[in-house]
């Protein structure tokens, strides 16, 4: 920040309590304008199951990049450094619950947030860190700069508490084939050595018409399936993550606050086909996770 906007923007409040304002999760992802991805995606449900969150941008978008123009752009990483530093001035590291980070956009910007990741976790004890490896998928290829993978599995992958990929990224994390199930229990084990306490790979291909999601943790092996919808939008995954975070800090299992995840995705994939749009409805994940009574039962694999 330069010093005429320094002079211009630092002023004093005439009355204020002490106390600091509480923060349940910092999200370190993309932002949009139009449509729900990242950010954009994570926070409201988030908010919408009462938690406080912290936004961090590392991008700043017009819209996702599928559509015919794209405006805007992925922070520098010197501002995306300022910001984080500012996050940590304000103690927020200190005060969460849950530290989540996604799509960063640059190579530049993953160093800079490992390099801020290895200063704070020691300070913050009590800071869970989820970390949504953004690579690619399967019909897509990757589409991430390829330095962001090293970043990924080198340095903020030992550190991670959840981690979850899809399976496309599970696969280019782990260097073999992820997109069966036996294959992806088989890679999600292999990560977990690399420090992570739980993966989570979703997307993994299962019977004609089926998804399959798997928790692979330290202490066991469990499955969901559920149906595949005719709707492709962007900001699934970052809803998933979110609504996991949201109901562990409420309290929940891992197991349950995984169910009620991907209820609550799947409820708002039918959201928004019944509705014709062509953005994600994240509005309605939270309700429907709420009230999640168990529609895609667990399978205990191990």
């Amino acid at each position: 920040m330069s010093q005429i906007l320094d002079t211009h923007l630092v002023h004093g409040r005439r009355q204020r309590p002490d106390g600091p304002s509480p923060v349940d999760v910092i999200s370190v992802q993309s932002q949009l304008v139009y449509g729900h991805a990242g950010n954009s995606a994570a926070v409201p449900p988030l908010r919408a199951l009462g938690l406080r969150v912290a936004e961090i941008p590392t991008t700043l978008l017009s819209n996702a990049p599928f559509y015919a123009t794209l405006r805007g752009r992925v922070l520098p990483s010197d501002w995306f450094a300022d910001l984080l530093r500012g996050a940590s001035e304000r103690g927020l590291p200190q005060r969460a619950g849950a530290l989540v980070s996604g799509y960063f956009g640059s190579v530049g910007n993953g160093t800079t947030f490992a390099d801020w990741l290895e200063q704070t976790l020691p300070e913050s004890p009590q800071l869970r860190y989820c970390l949504d490896p953004v690579i690619g998928d399967t019909h897509t290829g990757p589409y991430v700069e390829p330095g962001l993978e090293a970043v990924f599995a080198e340095r903020l992958l030992p550190h991670a508490w959840l981690v979850t990929p899809n399976a496309f990224e599970l696969g280019r994390l782990t260097g073999r084939p992820a997109l069966a199930q036996p294959d992806a229990i088989a890679a999600a084990q292999a990560l977990l050595e690399r420090g992570p306490h739980w993966v989570l790979a979703h997307s993994v291909s299962g019977e004609a018409g089926e998804l399959v999601t798997l928790a692979v943790g330290r202490e066991g092996i469990w499955r969901w399936t559920s149906p595949l919808l005719p709707v492709d939008v962007a900001g699934t995954g970052d809803v998933l993550m979110a609504l996991i975070v949201a109901f562990v800090l409420r309290g929940q299992g891992m197991e349950e606050a995984i169910g009620r995840a991907i209820a609550g995705v799947h409820a708002a994939l039918e959201a928004t086909l019944a509705a014709g749009h062509e953005e994600f409805d994240v509005l309605a994940a939270a309700p429907a996770a709420l009230a999640d009574t168990g529609r895609f039962g667990v399978e205990r694999l191990a």
